[in-house]
């Protein structure tokens, strides 16, 4: 046994001195100081070339709230720096941010990337494949939409963030239930049968000029509609929460469901929990036929009506929220499908799969043939209550309505 050991010696001491001749170091390495971090970036069409604007951390003035020179802090400097070139490419264009900058770009950190209005309208699918093909890039960086320039909504003031890049991003979240990534939309773009749903921000003012001193805040505004990789129209906020219903990516969708026989102002507000979508594509006689089948759980929420919410009135008021989905839905469903020729529900995709010989056929015309499918909304929402309180506390019992 002493032999064997006393034979391996050798060896194991020629590893050790050829170790370190492997381990090169960092030989590429860039220290933090010298590197500019970007939050977030926007790419706009303008004048045939195009505008790269990118949102880029200022460690110095990173505090906290009531810093000097932190974010939301009392000496009200940025803690970001807005830097924005065009050129006929996108790499060109970032080439010449890159020229202006005593620092070097890095991606790594991106959030989220806006396209605006024009620049959608032209085609996005080449930008998606440049940020899939950079290692540096994030797949799981949120893509949102804009209506006009989307650098104007880069700048914005987003007082309680530290930068509008990070309200982009939460606003983004909190508006699909898988909300859109670079990953998500590189695999639409991908599949046949499906096209693109992307949420939309605009700017707003955070209060009118007669209440106070007003910013400048960033707000969903429904969706962005694409047929492939190209935008062809916009959802506004209530039909956009109906086609996220349908597509199954709804956050606790609201309705208002006018309360039958009251007057304009009288509304019954739900909130619908636990939310879930299938849909069924069905081919018979050359005929197509989609089947959309919701089901959630309501939640009464305001009751701006005279109605008895009892229990004999919620059976009537359950009716009524089904019918105003459906209709809401399959309206939605109309325009998405013989307006804009898109197909956002993946029909497309589970016609495939449910008739894949068939697809073979009619796969290179799909979106021409969307205005000639039926489609069928089915909903089921069942009120499970009416909040903390049955009875009105505003209103006195006689004169409510129990009809």
């Amino acid at each position: 046994m002493v032999s064997k050991v006393s034979r391996r010696t050798p060896c194991f001491l020629l590893t050790l001195v050829l170790v370190p001749f492997v381990l090169t170091g960092c030989w590429d390495r860039i220290e933090v100081n010298d590197i500019a971090f970007v939050l977030g970036s926007s790419t706009d069409k303008e004048g045939g070339l195009i505008r790269s604007t990118v949102q880029i951390a200022l460690p110095s003035s990173l505090g906290g709230a009531g810093s000097e020179g932190g974010g939301g802090g009392t000496s009200g400097s940025k803690t970001f720096l807005m830097l924005s070139k065009s050129a006929e490419t996108m790499y060109v264009a970032n080439k010449e941010m890159q020229n202006s900058l005593s620092r070097v770009l890095n991606y790594s950190h991106r959030r989220v990337t806006l396209f605006g209005e024009e620049f959608a309208r032209s085609g996005i699918g080449e930008q998606i494949d440049n940020l899939a093909r950079f290692p540096q890039n994030r797949l799981t960086t949120y893509v949102v939409v804009t209506r006009g320039p989307a650098y104007k909504v880069l700048g914005a003031d987003a007082p309680i963030e530290q930068n509008p890049s990070e309200m982009v991003r939460e606003i983004a979240k909190s508006g699909m239930k898988a909300p859109m990534s670079v990953q998500k939309l590189s695999n639409q773009l991908l599949t046949e049968g499906i096209d693109p749903a992307i949420p939309v921000v605009t700017l707003g003012e955070s209060a009118p000029e007669k209440v106070g001193n007003s910013q400048s805040l960033v707000r969903l505004d429904g969706l962005g509609v694409f047929r492939t990789d190209k935008l062809v129209g916009f959802l506004d906020v209530k039909e956009a929460a109906l086609a996220l219903l349908a597509m199954n990516e709804a956050i606790n969708p609201k309705v208002s469901v006018p309360y039958a026989g009251g007057g304009p102002n009288q509304m019954i507000s739900i909130s619908l929990n636990e939310t879930n979508t299938r849909i069924r594509t069905r081919l018979k006689n050359s005929q197509i036929t989609a089947d959309i089948y919701i089901q959630a759980k309501g939640l009464l929420v305001e009751n701006t009506s005279n109605a008895n919410l009892e229990s004999t009135m919620m059976g009537k008021l359950e009716k009524q929220c089904n019918d105003f989905v459906a209709e809401g839905v399959h309206e939605v469903a109309d325009k998405l499908l013989k307006e804009y020729r898109s197909d956002v529900f993946g029909l497309g995709n589970t016609f495939h799969n449910t008739y894949p010989s068939e697809w073979e056929k009619v796969h290179n015309r799909w979106n021409d043939m969307l205005p000639e499918i039926k489609v069928r909304v089915h909903s089921h929402v069942h009120l499970e209550n009416t909040g903390e309180l049955i009875n009105s506390l505003g209103v006195r019992e006689d004169r409510l309505r129990n009809d």
